[in-house]
């Protein structure tokens, strides 16, 4: 009953939570899940395909939208980011003389560049095997192409072997570039520019001036009408690989760049040579510090402008200071040359003639509280005309003869003959040299001023003084420039400048008649004569001003003449500074050299041999002979211009 009871009492509390049936759930598919719930292959081959389909159909819609939608946008990007620019260097225009031949011109040359990160990877067959020699073995076929240094190349390569940029060879010329190009070294490239070249080196170097560092022109021509010779540079647009190659099927663009303009010069190169080269010989023989040589036509075009010491103009080591025309930048005090201009403004005011009689005083002649006297002691010949003054170059018989003329007359006449002043030609660095104006004359400014000293001019004003009288009295400031060319063709000559008289027409005749004295056994330079050719023209024995020191030192010799004397059509200087060996008259160290090239300038140009003898002008005089035009009894000696004063 017990056994019963309890069974029903278990009964009545019902099932157990342990023994509690399982709720139902949906029949699962045998097929995807082994025994132990584990997901099926197949679905899982399925899901991946499925994220497969959905990445593949992104990529797909990517590039739809890029090669469809946006693919201008995409391939411009992609150039851009292969584009490169380069500069076409502009020919700077070609400097010829009036017959053409080129004094500076523009030649095409190369830098070689590198990645030295690339030049790593040069290989070559060496034995038959190809080997990896980088940087060693690229600097070396480097070097015996282009004539440098391995170890420098080298050096260059692997100074910083992360580097992508170092210039490997500079200034090579095109076709070894080609030659290097050939090696096939990974990383070398190459830049193009534009050398000047002076064909015709120091001789015309102080004329030219040069293109320095930069391509910056200095000094002379190059520098003047630098804006003519100049061109505009071009431009060009590539594509560039990834190892720096250029892309020749990419893209390509191209600005051709512009020429400058060609310069003709009035200059001779022949003559110009030939006065440097004569120059050049008397500094050397006589030891002097320097010389110049000018040559100009009547009308002022200069045919040659030479000075020594001189330069190299593609030097570019070379002292700047070195590199200067000492014809036009040194100032000096023109000496006896000067009388010419003293006489010319005494013959214009009508204070003396040709034939008018001088007494030279024995010794030293007192003025201005000092004394002065000649080079050469007149004691044997005190009467002279002032023509003979002038030919033989007294420096009392002018004071003399000048010393009435009244100041600021003299110094205009001085400053009508370009004294203080620039001569025009345009030059960078010309000196204008000094003249004192009366206000400031000292006691003996004025005689030192008769006879050439006491004022500078550079060697250029004192050949325009000639210039001047051989172009009857008419001065035409000096020009260099004959014209320019454009690169179509186009020529376009200069402007003529327009001449300013200074003297009369009858005074530079005067004055050429008492200058063909000079050059002749009557005057003081018959070593300046030019066989078959009637040459006027004066001596110069000057004291020199040491520019270091400021004292004198030395002269400063100079012949200056012209011919043929009844047809004037060059016009020549020589200076030679401070000569110490030889002699130290202008007559004597620069006459031979102005025969040399006045011979050389005439015949080279055709002018024909003078057929005519120079007039006879009195270079003395009798003093007891009657003075023409005066009462009986009255001589030259009583009418003749002579020291009548105290010495002031």
């Amino acid at each position: 009953m017990a056994d019963a009871g309890h069974r029903r009492g278990e009964r009545s509390r019902g099932p157990s939570r342990s023994r509690r049936a399982p709720r139902a759930t949906p029949p699962r598919d045998p097929r995807l899940r082994d025994r132990r719930g584990v997901v099926h292959p197949q679905r899982r081959v399925r899901v991946l395909l499925l994220g497969v389909f959905v990445v593949f159909s992104l990529f797909a819609a990517q590039l739809v939208r890029l090669q469809g939608l946006d693919a201008a946008t995409v391939s411009a990007a992609a150039i851009d980011g292969r584009l490169r620019e380069a500069t076409i260097p502009a020919a700077r225009g070609t400097i010829t003389d009036h017959d053409g031949t080129p004094l500076a011109e523009s030649v095409e040359r190369r830098h070689i560049t590198a990645d030295p990160l690339a030049v790593q990877e040069y290989t070559k067959v060496v034995d038959g095997d190809r080997v990896t020699v980088g940087a060693a073995g690229a600097a070396a076929d480097v070097a015996e192409v282009t004539g440098s240094d391995p170890a420098v190349l080298e050096q260059r390569l692997t100074a910083d072997p992360s580097s992508r940029f170092t210039y490997l060879v500079k200034d090579v010329s095109p076709k070894q570039w080609q030659d290097v190009r050939r090696l096939g070294i990974p990383g070398l490239h190459a830049e193009e520019y534009r050398k000047r070249t002076y064909p015709l080196g120091e001789s015309h170097a102080p004329v030219l001036g040069w293109v320095g560092s930069g391509d910056e022109p200095a000094g002379g021509v190059e520098l003047v009408v630098d804006d003519v010779l100049t061109g505009t540079p071009g431009r060009r647009v590539y594509e560039q690989g990834g190892a720096g190659q250029e892309i020749t099927t990419g893209f390509s663009e191209e600005e051709p760049a512009v020429p400058g303009h060609d310069v003709t010069l009035t200059l001779d190169s022949d003559l110009q040579w030939y006065a440097y080269d004569a120059v050049k010989q008397r500094v050397e023989e006589a030891g002097a510090v320097s010389g110049y040589a000018i040559v100009t036509n009547i009308e002022g075009e200069v045919l040659a402008l030479a000075s020594y010491p001189s330069f190299d103009p593609s030097d570019s080591s070379q002292d700047a200071s070195d590199m200067r025309n000492a014809a036009i930048e040194d100032a000096y005090e023109p000496g006896s040359t000067g009388k010419v201009m003293t006489a010319a403004a005494l013959l214009e005011q009508g204070l003396v003639e040709p034939e008018t009689p001088i007494v030279l005083p024995s010794g030293r002649l007192p003025r201005g509280g000092t004394t002065f006297k000649d080079a050469h002691d007149p004691e044997d010949d005190i009467y002279r005309t002032f023509a003979g003054v002038l030919a033989t170059s007294s420096n009392m018989g002018t004071i003399l003869a000048g010393e009435d003329i009244e100041d600021q007359v003299l110094y205009d006449y001085m400053r009508r003959f370009g004294m203080g002043e620039t001569s025009g030609l345009g030059l960078p660095g010309e000196s204008p040299g000094l003249i004192w104006a009366p206000q400031n004359w000292s006691r003996t400014t004025k005689y030192t001023m008769l006879f050439g000293q006491g004022l500078t001019s550079n060697a250029l004003q004192q050949h325009g003084v000639f210039q001047t009288i051989a172009n009857g009295g008419v001065s035409v400031p000096p020009t260099l420039i004959e014209g320019t060319t454009a690169p179509d063709g186009t020529v376009t000559p200069r402007e003529r400048a327009t001449g300013e008289r200074v003297i009369a027409e009858e005074t530079a005749q005067t004055l050429t008649t008492i200058m063909e004295n000079v050059p002749s056994a009557s005057g003081t330079a018959p070593l300046a004569a030019v066989d078959g050719y009637r040459v006027a023209g004066k001596t110069s024995t000057a004291s020199r001003v040491d520019p270091r020191t400021g004292r004198y030192s030395g002269v400063t010799s100079a012949f200056v003449g012209y011919a043929p004397a009844e047809d004037p059509q060059y016009v020549v200087s020589v200076t030679i500074q401070r000569p110490t060996r030889i002699s130290q008259w202008g007559g004597t160290i620069a006459g031979p050299v102005f025969s040399d090239i006045m011979r050389y300038t005439l015949q080279e140009h055709g002018v024909p041999p003078s057929d005519t003898e120079s007039p006879e002008i009195p270079l003395v005089y009798d003093p007891d002979r009657r003075a023409p035009g005066h009462p009986k009894g009255v001589t030259l000696g009583d009418i003749a211009i002579k020291d009548e004063r105290d010495g002031e």
